[in-house]
């Protein structure tokens, strides 16, 4: 889990009323953090998911002017998932425990988290690169 120890905000999404779970996401496909209710690996493979399909809804926003996405739902048969953005290179991927929940009401929880954008931020990775030897 995180070591910016933000945990317990996602515990309160959880607590929402028909949500399963949420999963704290990088740009990078990165999970900073989770609830509870989620095992780690789902949690991470959740995440990878969750950064290709928030890259695939920014390039369909700009292909069609749509100005800038604020969440993505997505329903499927037995439940709605919830993207939005939670603050600097996150988003917040919510996953609620059926398709007949107030999807409203979540989402409005989750944009109120995803606004305590200072907590859920995470810096960009930067990866070292080896320089090639000269030729």
């Amino acid at each position: 889990m995180s070591e910016k120890n933000i945990g317990w905000f996602l515990e309160r999404l959880e607590e929402t009323d028909g949500v399963e779970y949420a999963v704290l996401v990088a740009a990078d496909g990165m999970s900073p953090d989770y609830t509870p209710r989620l095992p780690q690996e789902q949690a991470e493979k959740i995440a990878a998911i969750t950064s290709t399909l928030w890259a695939a809804s920014r390039a369909y926003d700009r292909e069609t002017g749509g100005g800038g996405v604020r969440q993505f739902v997505m329903e499927s048969v037995d439940h709605i998932s919830l993207l939005v953005p939670a603050g600097e290179n996150t988003m917040l991927a919510v996953c609620t425990s059926s398709p007949d929940v107030d999807i409203g009401l979540i989402s409005e929880a989750a944009l109120r988290l995803a606004g305590s954008g200072d907590h859920l931020g995470v810096k960009t990775r930067v990866t070292s690169g080896v320089e090639a030897p000269p030729a």
